[in-house]
């Protein structure tokens, strides 16, 4: 079965009852004429149970680490000023697409320093017949020197809104937090932790004393500083857009998430190709779909 969007019920769908690996040949399912209880029989109890996993997971807001998420962008920004790196991904999670990500990296000046900007765009919709859940966020952030300097999440979940900016005095970094109809303020200090999240540091640690490595690291999901445990698995190649690409698969682990990514550090960009990730109520997966390179 699959869903994108609203949910369509049609032949396809209602062989799901006896074969519950058909997908339907359609990307955005509709809901046909059918009284819900109908609907709902037509379904097995596994099924039901599977999809309503799903939407509870998504609502933990447990997979944003990687969309808003990826608890780090997608790509961090460390391109040539002149180059815009853009990359597009697929959301799915239990082998069903969910959604959309679409990220851009760019390089400017200012005041004779190299400003790296980031930029990600993501858009969840996942609709079965009586759950649902909607994300619409946009990510934005500034790293300097290597170091992330602001950062802002806003944007639209279910009916809740999102309002979050922080930057990095000389200190610490302040968060600024509307949401749920209330503000306020957490400030994390600066040598509380040795990396954000959005710096993407398991791109080039260097694994060659040893395949694992612990880092103090400020989680902008969560906005709090966790341990986080790197551990190389292997360099490979990634296929990608018709080329087989260098990249290594490093696992991440710290309290709140495990995931396992596909990444790389091409001498002007961190490009994340795939995260795996196991949050506390859900699983999901984030897959780039194409990775292009802009003057």
């Amino acid at each position: 079965m699959c869903a994108t969007g609203t949910l369509r019920m049609s032949d396809d769908c209602v062989n799901y009852r006896r074969s519950r690996k058909k997908l339907c040949p359609q990307n955005i399912l509709t809901v046909s004429v059918v009284p819900m209880r109908i609907l709902t029989k037509l379904i097995s109890r596994e099924g039901r149970e599977k999809m309503e996993k799903i939407i509870v997971g998504l609502c933990s807001c447990t997979f944003l680490a990687f969309l808003v998420f990826f608890g780090a962008p997608v790509t961090t920004p460390f391109a040539s000023a002149s180059v815009k790196t853009v990359a597009n991904y697929k959301v799915s999670t239990m082998g069903i697409s969910i959604g959309d990500v679409t990220t851009t990296q760019h390089m400017s000046e200012e005041n004779g320093d190299q400003i790296g900007h980031f930029e990600t765009k993501t858009v969840v919709k996942a609709s079965f017949l009586w759950m649902g859940y909607n994300l619409d966020m946009l990510e934005k952030g500034a790293l300097q020197k290597g170091s992330l300097t602001s950062y802002s999440r806003k944007g639209q979940e279910n009916e809740n809104t999102v309002d979050i900016e922080g930057r990095l005095d000389t200190t610490s970094f302040r968060f600024n937090v509307r949401e749920h109809g209330t503000n306020r303020t957490i400030v994390i200090p600066r040598d509380s932790y040795d990396y954000t999240t959005m710096e993407c540091p398991e791109a080039r640690l260097d694994f060659s004393d040893k395949p694992h490595v612990t880092l103090r690291v400020l989680d902008v999901e969560k906005l709090a500083v966790v341990k986080r445990d790197y551990h190389l698995i292997r360099n490979t190649q990634y296929h990608i857009g018709g080329k087989e690409l260098p990249c290594r698969i490093v696992d991440l682990s710290d309290k709140n998430k495990k995931s396992r990514r596909w990444i790389t550090w091409d001498g002007s960009a961190v490009v994340i190709f795939r995260q795996d990730a196991k949050g506390e109520k859900n699983s999901y997966s984030v897959q780039a779909t194409s990775v292009t390179k802009e003057m």
